[in-house]
């Protein structure tokens, strides 16, 4: 009996990660891998043979600006994604580090509220959050920055001007940092539906990343990017799975019905309890 076969490739898997560190908080622990770990999962994905791209030369399909390191022949229509979410301070300690080491290029969507050293800071993890100071350099090491919100909510939950503020703020406030054009996006916990990605595309974004723990399709929706969650318990065994096409669904065209019914529960609870006003045009 044979496994499973590999997926097509233009099928791509999109690595989330939030933290690597020995030490996470309460918050972000079931999220967090520990750098031995994570330079283990980075030995799995330089040797899968996959094109190492940005979040935005997937969406563009510019693989010609990939670190030659990092595209072994043959392997244009093989692409893989290593994102990192909210801006912990150990993506510049830890994380960074073993990419470069292996030549790999990644893409770090950052809550700007969260971030140290800037004016209105929200309420956020007790990690250690990157400065704002840190972002230049960042993007000088060729890190490909993102937005993802100003104070990380439930964007579906929102009415339409606190969901327009939490677009558009995060946006403005990195574009006047790193003086260019911020325009990819990641949603907070996940958290999207039609009217959201209206909203994002409408703020000037051209794509945004979603959750689904799945593998991204061909011709996927640019606003609904697929991602796979790496967590805690996630080995260097299970990213190769995903690299190889078995170990991970490919993401459908459209929201479940678990999804659609989640949402309505959770917009329904916050008008309840005072969260959300009733203009959710």
């Amino acid at each position: 009996m044979t496994g499973p076969s590999p997926v097509e490739p233009a099928v791509v898997p999109v690595l989330l990660y939030h933290a690597v560190t020995e030490d996470p908080g309460s918050q972000i622990a079931p999220f967090a891998v520990s750098p031995a770990e994570f330079e283990r999962q980075m030995d799995v994905v330089q040797a899968a043979g996959r094109t190492i791209v940005s979040f935005g030369q997937l969406i563009s399909g510019d693989v010609r600006s990939a670190p030659e390191a990092a595209a072994p022949s043959g392997s244009a229509e093989r692409r893989v994604v290593i994102t990192f979410d909210d801006g912990y301070a150990d993506f510049a300690d830890a994380a960074l580090p073993a990419l470069q080491a292996r030549g790999l290029v990644s893409t770090l969507f950052l809550t700007t509220g969260w971030l140290a050293g800037g004016p209105g800071r929200t309420p956020g993890p007790t990690d250690r959050m990157l400065s704002w100071s840190q972002l230049p350099e960042l993007q000088e090491a060729g890190v490909e920055l993102g937005a993802h919100s100003h104070s990380h909510p439930q964007l579906d939950t929102l009415t339409r001007p606190a969901l327009r503020d939490e677009l558009g703020r995060s946006k403005d406030l990195l574009e006047d940092a790193l003086r260019r054009e911020v325009d990819t996006f990641a949603y907070p916990h996940g958290y999207n539906g039609p009217r959201v990605r209206r909203a994002t595309r409408e703020s000037g974004y051209r794509a945004a990343a979603a959750v689904r723990n799945a593998l991204h399709p061909p011709g996927g929706d640019p606003y609904a990017v697929a991602r796979l969650m790496v967590t805690r318990a996630t080995t260097a065994g299970d990213v190769a799975r995903w690299l190889d096409g078995t170990g991970a669904p490919v993401a459908g065209r459209r929201d479940s019905l678990a999804t659609r019914g989640w949402r309505v529960y959770r917009r329904g609870r916050a008008v309840v309890r005072g969260a959300a006003g009733s203009d959710y045009r």
